[in-house]
């Protein structure tokens, strides 16, 4: 498959880590080759899946523009989880904004000049943690991609407001300078449909949005999630039969028929438009 896929929402608090390094590790188990690249310089995604002491090359030498390319495998390291690799982040890249800014629009496009055609040719999927903004790592992020999935909190409104500001983002990188870029899905998280306002504002996103524009898999509200990342584990090593494992298994499988059917679809057009060219030229 080789796609790169961005996890973003304007609002923090969402479950963007919990959601890539816990759909990352759901894809690792279902036999795909899975690499997360972290680039929220608060490192949660590094802390979950690298252990400490083991980093030496990092997003930061990544993008910064006046470190000396290496080979992009001397950033890649393995983690605890089978077929999962991870680009891990350092709280010093946040002092890389300023030269990056400085160095737009070229420094927006260093990620993906960087890792694009080396991870289509070894990975299934890329997915990308970001910081709760909208700021430059996430437009290095957005203009690396080729798909963006909005996480929202089915318990906040203000999340919703993320999703919006994220949707405009990513039609601004469209029209900018990434045209690949597509809004996948968005996903409900932290849903406990014991609460009026959880229903509610499920009910506003299915109105709001069309069908294949939203998971169908919701991530439920569940404590093992936090106790698993204090832990430093996924949901599938600390608690494997719980409700929010198996909504990590149910998304993942979810996820790779969502790109199985976009891959016969776009198989069938090829087809169908090699046999126009042959009936116009005999």
């Amino acid at each position: 498959m080789g796609v790169i896929i961005s996890v973003v929402n304007n609002k923090g608090g969402v479950g963007k880590t919990i959601v890539t390094c816990n759909l990352a590790d759901a894809l690792g188990r279902k036999g795909k080759r899975v690499l997360v690249v972290d680039m929220d310089s608060q490192c949660n995604s590094t802390s979950l899946l690298i252990p400490k002491g083991t980093i030496r090359n990092s997003i930061y030498e990544l993008l910064d523009p006046d470190e000396a390319e290496e080979p992009l495998s001397n950033y890649i390291y393995p983690t605890q989880y089978g077929n999962v690799s991870c680009i891990p982040n350092v709280p010093e890249t946040a002092s890389l904004e300023p030269k990056l800014i400085l160095k737009a629009p070229d420094s927006f496009l260093h990620l993906r000049k960087r890792i694009r055609e080396y991870t289509e040719q070894r990975y299934d999927f890329t997915i990308i943690d970001n910081p709760p903004n909208m700021g430059t790592f996430v437009i290095c992020s957005m203009y690396a991609s080729d798909f963006v999935i909005v996480p929202i909190k089915a318990g906040s409104a203000f999340s919703v407001e993320g999703l919006l500001k994220a949707v405009q983002v990513i039609n601004d990188i469209r029209n900018g300078g990434n045209p690949d870029l597509k809004f996948l899905r968005l996903l409900i998280n932290h849903i406990d449909k014991r609460t009026i306002i959880s229903r509610t504002i499920v009910d506003q996103i299915w109105t709001a949005f069309r069908d294949n524009q939203i998971f169908k898999t919701t991530i439920p509200v569940n404590t093992a999630f936090e106790r698993a990342e204090s832990d430093s584990q996924t949901i599938f090593q600390y608690e494997p039969t719980s409700t929010g494992a198996r909504a990590f298994r149910d998304l993942a499988k979810e996820l790779i028929d969502i790109f199985a059917n976009l891959q016969n679809n776009r198989s069938t057009s090829r087809r169908r438009n090699n046999e126009e060219k042959a009936k116009y030229a005999s």
